[in-house]
């Protein structure tokens, strides 16, 4: 893919794949990029199809195709490439390397359900930016039950030690006397904030599982089981290529 016009530095080697477009400012920052020979320092400096972009001293190619994978994670699996700890990480249960891959939304350690890779750091900050509004549905069991006036705070936006989460539309699946069931629908999502919400209610989660994220869907994904999907089969993205070309 080539530069059709003048675009940000940072946001070329996002969408090269080479980080998220945070990671590239910091790349930038750093003073590991140069443009034409130059060492870059300003993340909002332009570059176009002419210029020499490179990146500890490798020229970046722009033209690499965009990895995506959907991953069914398992509870007791960290969100990471790699941990000090030594404990399992959602790369341990793909065949190959690949770590240089981003994840788009994590899930805590005790938390599970459907993830989302890429080596594509543009399509990353599109499909999680609040702005666009892309549904996170999750399915959580909870010990004890959701009552009507907790449902009705929930849906109006709760406010946390400092924090305001957005509203949530939730509903109770079924219940029975020790637990419930609900499904969450949120367009954010900050660091376990399901977890937070409930909890200010004297509600522990038992199981959380993420069913949707966006256009794509858990359906019949075993816990562990990944497979790659085609960027072009959604559709629904149409816009992302529209905003970051």
């Amino acid at each position: 893919m080539s530069i059709k016009s003048e675009i940000r530095i940072s946001r070329y080697l996002a969408k090269a794949g080479l980080a998220s477009r945070r990671e590239a400012e910091k790349l930038i920052l750093d003073g590991r990029v140069t443009l034409n020979g130059e060492t870059v320092i300003e993340p909002w400096r332009n570059c176009t199809e002419k210029d020499v972009l490179k990146f500890d001293g490798i020229i970046v190619n722009q033209s690499i195709s965009t990895t995506l994978y959907q991953l069914h994670k398992p509870r007791g699996y960290l969100s990471t490439s790699k941990d000090a700890m030594g404990r399992k990480t959602i790369f341990d249960l793909f065949e190959g390397e690949l770590s240089h891959l981003m994840i788009i939304g994590r899930l805590d350690y005790h938390s599970e359900g459907l993830m989302i890779l890429t080596n594509n750091g543009e399509l990353k900050r599109y499909l999680e930016l609040p702005r666009n509004k892309f549904e996170r549905v999750y399915k959580v069991k909870i010990r004890g039950h959701l009552t009507s006036s907790n449902l009705t705070k929930i849906e109006r936006g709760v406010s946390l030690e400092g924090l305001n989460y957005k509203p949530i539309v939730a509903r109770v699946l079924e219940s029975n006397k020790s637990y419930s069931w609900i499904e969450m629908v949120l367009t954010e999502g900050k660091n376990r904030e399901i977890r937070k919400i409930l909890a200010s209610f004297n509600l522990t989660v038992v199981r959380l599982i993420r069913n949707t994220f966006g256009p794509f869907k858990l359906d019949n994904l075993q816990s562990g089981e990944s497979k790659k999907l085609k960027l072009e089969d959604f559709t629904v993205l149409r816009n992302y290529w529209t905003e970051i070309d």
